[in-house]
């Protein structure tokens, strides 16, 4: 039987991947949240469903309409581009609300969820935001499989000056110490990584999920998909 999916933040980077992967397999049944539809017109196989995150009702009613045997949420924004306020709303608020309608509506679902490198001791909205949604997974019946990957590296067209600064010496880095230190752990989890392995390794680990499993994925594990 075909299983249902849904992806959150499904014209962002990682959302993007996770769309194209889970499109491609002949056994997943693909529902793209987006604010307009239009974006994936041009893959017949993926369901648009135009989403409004403002709306608190909209939540409930998405999972009393489709089925969904694993929500994906890949939202995420910065403080540069969206301020402070925004950035707390689309990277805690609107996950969290995600999670307690799909525990409420479909309690044997799955989750996979994008979050970041650092999550697990937080500092600044951004960690602090994914920490959150962390904690609330963790606490859920639900099983979860949780990425934390460090630098994204991507074709991405806006211009963010953290990642395009850092992402070179985070490589050359990151390559030294892996020679060095081909078994330590903090040469692999701080190592910058494909935005598609984070989106195939996420996808492949979250439908493989056993029931009340939590999942992280962060490090050497974040680049390899589950046989």
């Amino acid at each position: 039987m075909k299983k249902h999916i849904v992806v959150a933040g499904s014209t962002g980077e990682v959302g993007k991947h996770l769309v194209r992967l889970a499109s491609a397999d002949r056994d997943l049944i693909v529902h793209a949240l987006v604010r307009h539809e239009g974006f994936w017109h041009e893959t017949p196989t993926v369901h648009e469903i135009a989403f409004d995150y403002e709306d608190p009702g909209a939540y409930d009613a998405l999972f009393r309409n489709i089925p969904c045997d694993a929500l994906f949420i890949a939202l995420g924004t910065t403080t540069a581009k969206a301020g402070a306020a925004a950035l707390t709303r689309v990277d805690r608020d609107y996950p969290l609300s995600l999670i307690n309608a799909l525990e409420r509506a479909r309690p044997d679902a799955r989750i996979g969820f994008c979050s970041s490198v650092g999550a697990d001791r937080p500092r600044g909205n951004y960690l602090e935001a994914k920490f959150a949604v962390e904690q609330r997974l963790q606490a859920s019946n639900l099983p979860t499989a949780m990425a934390r990957p460090s630098v994204l590296i991507s074709d991405r067209k806006d211009f963010r000056p953290a990642e395009v600064f850092t992402l070179p010496l985070l490589k050359i880095v990151s390559n030294v110490l892996q020679r060095i230190a081909p078994r330590s752990n903090f040469a692999w989890k701080y190592a910058p990584v494909r935005v598609d392995k984070v989106a195939a390794c996420l996808l492949a680990n979250t439908l493989k999920l056993y029931d009340h499993q939590h999942l992280v994925l962060e490090g050497r594990s974040l680049l390899v998909a589950p046989d």
